[in-house]
């Protein structure tokens, strides 16, 4: 027997068709049958029941075929090992970005990324933390770029890449706008726009500033959105404050860059850190991946020498 006939086999077991089976294959139908009958041969028994309208496995192949689908798992870790082991970094690599951090961080290091691992394909997908976070504990994603320390159930393998500080910005028509620093005490809780709920980043504006939750029941126009540009449109034009971390002041129009504002007193920052899952097969890969991500960021990122680091309320 061989991979190859095992794979067909998996693909009609999934399609309970010969017809689809073979078109997710990528053969002819009848290449296809020839092939899974070569198997049923082979092993001396019947894998699938041809009896019915639609295919149904057999009880013993069943039983064959979740071994099966172990082993071809094991061939494809194997061929990744073997990647590895060449030292060259090529393959997929499947990350996760909280939608707080992707816009602004991927132009950062795509490019670079690029053209010094050509074979290496790239595959971003930007969710909430705890999306991100069932993703790697499914093996859907390889790695995930989130805010941390969170709480987890899993164990994961944590690699710090900077520490982002919190900025304000402030309405020009806000009576804080005069200050190039402003205390944490000074803001009104009311005037604060936020993310929507599920957004570590919101929960961490919670921390610094605590939020009047009532205030959704009080006010005529209330908004919540997952895009941090949303909200600067907001406090443009509706007047207030939202939070802002400084990896997003690099994007800002020149002309709204006095909008942005200091928060008096010590730094006060977010950590961000790639996670994996121990021993991943991709380890190497992430690895250089963490490298080139913080051999891009701006320097006085790298450290948070004297700063507070604000912790999420992730429990997953």
């Amino acid at each position: 027997m061989t991979l190859q006939q095992l794979r067909y086999a998996l693909f009609l077991k999934k399609t309970r068709s010969f017809v689809q089976a073979a078109q997710q294959a990528g053969i002819s139908q009848p290449g296809l049958s020839a092939q899974v009958k070569k198997l049923e041969e082979e092993v001396d028994f019947l894998l699938f029941d041809r009896s019915k309208k639609q295919i149904e496995p057999t009880e013993k192949g069943i039983v064959f075929l979740e071994r099966a689908q172990l082993l071809l798992n094991e061939a494809h870790q194997l061929r990744e090992l073997a990647g590895q082991l060449s030292q060259k970094v090529s393959g997929t690599l499947r990350i996760g970005v909280i939608p707080t951090l992707a816009p602004y961080l991927l132009p950062l290091f795509i490019n670079q990324l690029n053209r010094h691992y050509s074979d290496l394909k790239i595959r971003i997908k930007e969710a909430l933390t705890e999306e991100i976070i069932l993703d790697l504990r499914t093996g859907k994603l390889d790695g995930g770029i989130i805010s941390t320390p969170i709480q987890s159930k899993t164990s994961f393998t944590t690699i710090p890449l900077f520490y982002e500080p919190f900025k304000l910005f402030v309405s020009s028509n806000h009576s804080l706008f005069a200050k190039a620093e402003i205390p944490v005490e000074e803001i009104n809780p009311n005037d604060v726009w936020l993310l929507k709920e599920g957004n570590c980043f919101r929960d961490q504006v919670n921390n610094i500033c605590e939020i009047n939750r009532e205030r959704q029941e009080r006010e005529l126009f209330y908004f919540e959105s997952n895009s941090i540009e949303s909200l600067c449109h907001i406090v443009e034009f509706r007047g207030g404050i939202t939070f802002l971390p400084e990896l997003t002041t690099i994007y800002l129009d020149p002309g709204k860059e006095n909008m942005v504002k200091e928060i008096a007193g010590k730094r006060r920052v977010r950590e961000i850190s790639l996670l994996h899952l121990p021993n991943h097969i991709r380890t190497s890969q992430l690895e250089q991946f963490s490298k080139i991500i913080k051999s891009n960021i701006p320097k006085n990122l790298w450290h948070q020498s004297g700063a507070i680091a604000i912790p999420t309320k992730v429990q997953v």
